[in-house]
């Protein structure tokens, strides 16, 4: 009896030994085509396997990522479903947070993330997809708290810097306060100072921002208000309006500009014009269009602006950028060139006469704080004052933006 039973063991271990080798000499055959991302021949063969081995998790969770891979989530929920809540290892889970993340069942991915959590002992991946959860969900607090946990390494610190960014970007309010000197060297024309105070709300589709700018030149003191609406026209385009107001000396009395931008992964470039309204002098009009192309983290720009006066002046001014972007989004170095009349920043009169000026400039964009940029910049300009003369100026221009 003893020896009967000994022989069905030894005979039922041969045959599962060789039911465990075909099936994995099919996987091998399989796993060749999905090197080669072969999806649909792939599928195809799992499927004939599944039919042979229909209890097979292994064939399942395979099937199940072969379907991921090829673009087809829904199938993937299917099969990984069918995978008993008995078999549980952090490969089948990870995959099931993947399909669910691309399914948009944030929910359902949180719970997953922490079922994780709290069962395995690298917890980087789950705390990640449940970060990208809670940024899909707007809960922007929730997102910073669980990225939060997340051990900052080389290999994960671009990926973090991201993800941090884009919550941010989720919050609604910003309040910039600026601060602009210009210096004329040489000369005894008095330092020119602007103040600004701005605050934007930003909405679905369009945001806006209303501003304050005080100026001080000499003993000549002025006000302006201004209005920028930011309404979005499609996926890839957006509109810039601007009104602004003021009936003092350092300001036009009016005015009004609108450009439409168009943006993709490479190209920028727009279209637009500004007009100014003065009390006593000429009205002034200008057109401009701008094109910027990116590669990589690096970003080149170019602006033309054509100036026309009601007397029929017109001049032309020609401004290029170079920019070199850092991992952090919105953080970047950038050097500057520009050549024409238009000026830095003041449009006080219509005086923009034929002779030119050459300016250069370094600017840049950075983190003090998560919610909190610095854009610190600095310009020379010659500015020809008369045909052959010359006046040096610096202006030195600091912002600071709250994101709240």
């Amino acid at each position: 009896m003893s020896y009967t039973i000994k022989w069905c063991s030894l005979l039922l271990l041969l045959f599962s030994s060789l039911i465990a080798f075909s099936q994995e000499e099919a996987m091998s055959q399989i796993n060749h085509f999905i090197e080669e991302k072969n999806w649909e021949k792939s599928i195809q063969l799992l499927q004939e396997l599944e039919k042979k081995y229909p209890t097979s998790s292994d064939i399942k969770f395979k099937l199940a990522q072969v379907y991921f891979w090829n673009g087809n989530k829904n199938s993937a929920f299917d099969k990984v479903s069918e995978i008993p809540e008995s078999v549980n290892s952090d490969e089948i889970l990870r995959l099931k947070i993947q399909i669910q993340q691309e399914r948009k069942q944030y929910n359902e991915v949180i719970q997953l993330c922490n079922f994780g959590i709290s069962k395995y002992e690298n917890t980087e991946f789950y705390y990640m997809q449940q970060t990208i959860a809670y940024t899909e969900l707007k809960e922007s607090e929730m997102a910073l708290s669980s990225l939060s946990q997340v051990k900052v390494t080389q290999e994960n610190k671009a990926t973090i810097a991201y993800l941090k960014n884009e919550i941010l970007q989720q919050k609604k309010n910003f309040i910039m306060v600026g601060y602009l000197q210009t210096n004329t060297l040489h000369d005894a024309f008095p330092i020119w100072y602007l103040t600004s105070l701005e605050y934007g709300h930003k909405f679905n589709k369009h945001t806006i921002i209303g501003r304050v700018n005080y100026s001080f030149l000499s003993n000549i003191n002025a006000v302006q208000y201004e209005v920028d609406w930011y309404p979005k026209l499609t996926q890839k385009k957006y509109a810039l309006l601007n009104f602004g107001i003021s009936n003092d000396a350092l300001f036009p009395n009016y005015k009004a500009s609108a450009e439409i931008f168009h943006e993709d992964k490479q190209f920028t470039v727009s279209l637009g014009g500004k007009k100014l309204f003065f009390d006593t002098t000429k009205d002034v009009t200008i057109l401009t269009a701008h094109v910027g192309y990116s590669m990589k983290n690096y970003k080149i720009m170019y602006r033309n602006f054509y100036i026309l006066q009601d007397d029929s002046k017109s001049t032309f001014s020609h401004y290029v950028g170079f920019r070199k972007k850092f991992d952090e989004k919105d953080t970047y170095i950038q050097l500057e060139a520009m050549y024409g009349s238009a000026p830095y920043f003041y449009y006080t009169n219509n005086n923009f006469s034929k002779v030119s000026n050459y300016r250069i400039g370094l600017l840049s964009r950075f983190k003090i704080y998560d919610n909190l940029a610095l854009l610190p910049n600095i310009q020379f300009e010659k500015e020809e004052v008369t045909p052959d003369y010359f006046r040096d100026k610096l202006h030195f221009q600091v912002q600071l933006i709250y994101t709240f």
